[in-house]
């Protein structure tokens, strides 16, 4: 997969708990829509990724070398504080 550029658009809830599961993410061309697991992103804050990094992730077929841009640090905090324990798999990779 290419270098992405991904904007956090908004958030898959779970009907039951309200917990948010994934992230919408676009790339900068608006080509490619994609859910990104929510873990995803926590792990990268656990480890003190700085969002405006490229990251590179070569086991994650989510966001293989994407660079997560995080425009709202409320939502970003909210993202993490409610995190689930779920797994992700059921998502589709790309949307739309």
């Amino acid at each position: 997969m290419s270098r992405m550029q991904f904007y956090i658009a908004k958030t898959k809830t779970d009907r039951n708990s309200g917990n948010i599961l994934a992230v919408f993410a676009c790339g900068r061309d608006e080509a490619q829509w994609c859910w990104v697991p929510v873990e995803f992103v926590v792990q990268l804050i656990n480890q003190g990724v700085p969002f405006n990094t490229l990251l590179k992730r070569s086991d994650n077929d989510y966001v293989k070398g994407a660079r997560i841009e995080v425009h709202d640090e409320f939502f970003l905090r909210t993202v993490v504080n409610n995190t689930p324990g779920d797994s992700l798999e059921s998502l589709p990779t790309i949307v739309e």
